[in-house]
């Protein structure tokens, strides 16, 4: 039985042990689904089927760059680190940031506007 389906088959508080052993915050998160929501975003690339493709993608790292933002400092061993506001990470990474709810995209226009260009 994969990780994920015996995710699937805890109860909310073993949901929140299972967090709490493995130091992923909930971010206040209460029902069986969100915790898990929360949880199967910060699952290792290690547990996910197709494991390897993706090491091949992060092996090859693009050149093409994305800039996020994080309304918070965040850390994912597989990924990387995003530190509070805007980052410049690869596009694989940026994929992969992406799923997390304190990340979204930034525009050029915002950037260029942060950093005084515009």
């Amino acid at each position: 039985m994969s990780l994920i389906e015996d995710l699937k088959k805890k109860t909310a508080p073993q949901l929140k042990a299972y967090a709490k052993k493995e130091n992923i915050d909930l971010f206040g998160t209460n029902t069986k689904e969100e915790i898990l929501e929360t949880i199967l975003n910060w699952v290792p690339i290690t547990e996910f089927p197709g494991k390897e493709d993706f090491k091949e993608k992060k092996k090859s790292k693009s050149a093409k760059t994305v800039a996020v933002y994080t309304t918070r400092n965040l850390f994912w061993s597989e990924v990387g680190e995003l530190n509070t506001g805007y980052n410049i990470v690869n596009e694989e990474d940026a994929e992969r940031w992406l799923t997390h709810k304190a990340v979204r995209i930034a525009t050029p226009d915002e950037v260029a506007r942060h950093y005084g260009k515009k």
